[in-house]
């Protein structure tokens, strides 16, 4: 199993140490687990160095020398859908590509994004380079709804589907007397953004409505990694100017006991990101009985039903329709049914459990 591990604790990253430390998955094969290492933080991701093709040349050498000395019967990789990730990648696959050849391997792709329609849409080389690549191999997408991603390469062998799951360690007596109390009396309204502070996942977004609620009895709480400068100095920039200083409060980079505190009290998670393709933040958010309303990327619209959020179709409406129905979440109903659902459909349980059956499929 070759897959993306924190640091940084990006969506593919936290997925890959779920799946290291999966005692049902170890339990039911003997793996073997290279990590990919590039980027250390939020800020290096996409960023080319010296360092990160001397990582990438290291990469090679030890899944070489896996095969070679483990034998492996299947082979998990994370893929990458474009960049120079996607090239490192296409020279990676040409040793279980021979290797498969010869003893006969399954390998399978897990892709934790969204964009091979775009990559290869730009330049026939692509199409083909993508093509080679996708020959043969079984793909797993996190939801139907990314399917079409893959309309103009499809040349995979099969597809599977593997909704992200997350831990569930939140005791439900603990919650429901949290909920209950937290209900009581909601005089102020506590909106959450939790994400990377970048304009791709919405920051922008959320602080138009803090300008636009401006004087009423709501507070906005941002947290999370600066991946520029210039983001971070446009984001303090725009609540000097508008006044905003008593109604958001930036808390940075969150994790553990801070971070599970900020989503007790938040009423509703905001999260209109304008590229995504299954976010663990929503599952997050869910598991703490806090609904969200999201733009509609990816899998985001079957993650939500109307009890659990509210799913805007343009982000030029967000901020009109944030405000409309924001009221109607605000609930203790509401917040139990968001963690009902989650424990149904999105625990790391199941995830397990569906990609054990995948494997053994």
């Amino acid at each position: 199993m070759i897959l993306h591990q924190s640091p940084p604790p990006h969506g593919a990253a936290k997925v890959g140490d779920f799946i290291a430390n999966s005692r049902k998955l170890n339990d039911a094969f003997e793996c073997r687990f290279i990590r990919i290492r590039s980027a250390e933080t939020i800020e290096d991701i996409g960023r080319v160095s010296i360092k990160k093709i001397c990582l990438a040349v290291s990469l090679f050498f030890r899944v070489l020398v896996m095969l070679v000395l483990f034998r492996p019967q299947k082979i998990y990789f994370t893929a990458s859908v474009s960049g120079i990730a996607f090239y490192r990648d296409l020279l990676l696959s040409i040793l279980w590509r021979s290797y498969s050849v010869i003893f006969g391997a399954e390998v399978f792709y897990h892709y934790h994004t969204k964009g091979i329609d775009n990559f290869v849409s730009k330049s026939k080389l692509n199409l083909i380079l993508t093509r080679f690549f996708l020959q043969n191999v079984n793909v797993i997408l996190l939801s139907r709804l990314l399917k079409k991603d893959f309309d103009n390469a499809n040349v995979y062998k099969n597809v599977f589907f593997l909704p992200n799951g997350i831990t569930n360690n939140i005791n439900e007596a603990d919650l429901d007397q949290h909920l209950i109390r937290k209900y009581e009396d909601p005089r102020k309204i506590q909106i959450l953004y939790l994400s990377q502070m970048t304009k791709e996942k919405g920051y922008q977004e959320v602080l138009s409505l803090a300008k636009h609620t401006l004087g009423r009895s709501i507070h906005y709480h941002f947290a999370g990694a600066w991946q520029t400068s210039k983001d971070k100095d446009l984001f303090f920039e725009f609540i000097d100017k508008n006044n905003l200083s008593d109604s958001v409060t930036y808390h940075g980079f969150v994790e553990g006991t801070t971070k599970e505190n900020l989503y007790r009290m938040a009423h509703v998670l905001a999260y209109p990101s304008h590229n995504d393709a299954f976010p663990l933040t929503i599952l997050e958010s869910l598991s703490y009985g806090v609904p969200v309303i999201a733009s509609r990327q990816g899998s985001i619209p079957i993650m939500l039903d109307e009890k659990t959020g509210l799913v805007v179709s343009d982000l030029k409406d967000y901020v009109r329709e944030f405000d409309s129905s924001l009221t109607s979440f605000i609930s203790q109903q509401t917040a139990q049914y968001c963690r009902e659902r989650f424990v149904k459909e999105f625990t790391l349980k199941k995830f397990e459990s569906c990609l054990i059956g995948i494997f053994n499929e």
